[in-house]
Order: C-alpha cells, then sequence, then structure tokens
C-alpha cells in the first residue's frame, strides 16, 4: 500500500544522522559540552560534531544553553523520551552484537552503567 505508515521508518529516518544517538548517550550519562562528546568519540571531526548538534536543535532533540561565557547542551523533554530506546538497543548490543563478545564482568559492568544512566534518573520525566 502507497499510504502505509511504517514507525520503524519513521524512527530510523528521524535518527538519520550516525552520531546523534551516541551523543544522546553521552548526554544521558552526564556528559554536557563539546569538548566532552569530543574526547568521548575521537573520531567524530569537530565540523561533523557542531553539524549533528544543530540537527538535534532542529528536532527538539537538545537545548543550547549559556552560561556564562559556555555553552551546555541539555536533552529536551523528547530527547529524554528516547531513554527506553537506547537501553533496549544498548541490551541488544551486550547480547547480540560486538559487544556480546566481552566477558562477563565487563558486560555486567556496562549494563549496570547504562541500566543507571537510562533507567534510574529518567524514568520520572
Amino acid at each position: 500500500m502507497k499510504d502505509e505508515v511504517c514507525p520503524i521508518f519513521d524512527v530510523t529516518n528521524f535518527f538519520n544522522r550516525k552520531w546523534i544517538l551516541c551523543i544522546m548517550m553521552d548526554m544521558f550519562r552526564g556528559k554536557n559540552r563539546f569538548k566532552e562528546f569530543k574526547q568521548s568519540n575521537p573520531s567524530l571531526s569537530n565540523y561533523i560534531l557542531s553539524q549533528t548538534l544543530k540537527d538535534m536543535e532542529k528536532k527538539d532533540l537538545i537545548k543550547k544553553v549559556r552560561i556564562d561565557h559556555s555553552i551546555k547542551y541539555e536533552l529536551t523533554p523528547k530527547g529524554l523520551k528516547a531513554n527506553k530506546m537506547l537501553y533496549e538497543m544498548t541490551l541488544f548490543s551486550l547480547s547480540e552484537l560486538e559487544c556480546s563478545k566481552l566477558n562477563e564482568k565487563t558486560k555486567n559492568a556496562l549494563f549496570k552503567e547504562y541500566k543507571k544512566a537510562l533507567c534510574d534518573d529518567y524514568n520520572e520525566k
């Protein structure tokens, strides 16, 4: 059917930039500045990071906050709603993808860290 709606296509199209989900994960883990995003993702160029942050602002996933002479980014209510999706993606990665090759101790540590970042702090929001 021509007019069929596919929610999965909509979501993948919305999060179409390679780095959006990585930056959002950084934000759920407490990072909120350009330099911190760059340190977490060293292969990400300054230009691509800048463009991705602008795209995320345009999509209302984050907002830019100026404090004195510095800038930080915050997740919007819309961005916060992605926590469950990111959590499920983390679980899938830990069990089925490259992360599944990690030893159990490392996987459990990652799982706890991501669960705390994605579930504990944002369930109420």
